[in-house]
């Protein structure tokens, strides 16, 4: 494993969205969208076995949606776009009140001062993304931004990595991904690419840890400060 210095030299950064920058999870009433999106999705014709297959959370059921309807190239790719664009009407109301988890700014910033690319590779839409970038004057920091709405498998693929990866006209052994989650880890390892772990929560480290993560942090704050020292706050860093 590198020294944690080292992986300052990796161009590129991937950087996952929800619960890695911000906690978009707890502003969006999901509840509602998903009643929008199975009001649809059933006028559409859709298998009631497959909403039954995944009874509450939005991501997965999309997921699944996609991986099914691309056996129907034009009409499969119509239907998830439009599956999407609901769930993301939902997202842009709660991105409103999304506030940065603690130095995702500040880490961000430093990165783009020392002319280290930044895409985010992301289960949300892009334009949820942007809109998150503008209300926090971001946006300069990011030159890519590989959502749900690019149509590509959703996270543990590698899939949306690889397009962020090609998009910034990079390789793998230049990058580094950032993120939260089993799926986070598992895609950058199927991607070859370097893992860091955002957690605070315990059996989480742990969990990131045991799927690879090269290090795990409290918080991005944290992740700067172990990266930048004596130019940021000061934070507790598990390894």
């Amino acid at each position: 494993m590198p020294a944690l210095y080292a992986f300052l030299e990796r161009r590129l950064w991937l950087f996952d969205f929800d619960n890695t920058l911000t906690a978009l999870e707890r502003q969006v009433d999901w509840k509602a969208s998903r009643r929008a999106l199975e009001c649809f999705l059933r006028r559409q014709g859709v298998d009631e076995a497959l909403l039954r297959q995944f009874p509450t959370r939005n991501l997965p059921l999309y997921d699944a949606l996609l991986a099914r309807q691309m056996a129907e190239p034009h009409r499969g790719t119509e239907i998830s776009r439009q599956a999407s664009a609901i769930i993301e009407s939902y997202e842009l109301r709660g991105v409103e009140k999304a506030v940065p988890l603690h130095g995702a700014p500040e880490l961000m910033l430093l990165l783009n001062a020392r002319r280290r690319q930044i895409a985010i590779v992301t289960s949300n839409s892009s334009r949820t993304v942007e809109r998150w970038l503008q209300l926090h004057r971001l946006t300069h920091t990011v030159r890519t931004i590989v959502g749900r709405d690019s149509l590509l498998p959703l996270k543990p693929s590698p899939m949306m990595l690889a397009r962020a990866i090609q998009m910034s006209c990079r390789v793998a052994n230049e990058t580094i991904m950032v993120g939260d989650s089993e799926a986070d880890a598992q895609a950058a390892r199927d991607a070859g690419v370097d893992f860091l772990g955002i957690a605070s929560d315990p059996a989480m480290q742990a969990r990131l840890q045991e799927l690879g993560a090269s290090a795990v942090f409290s918080s991005p704050g944290d992740l700067a400060y172990r990266l930048f020292g004596s130019e940021t706050s000061p934070q507790r860093t598990c390894f």
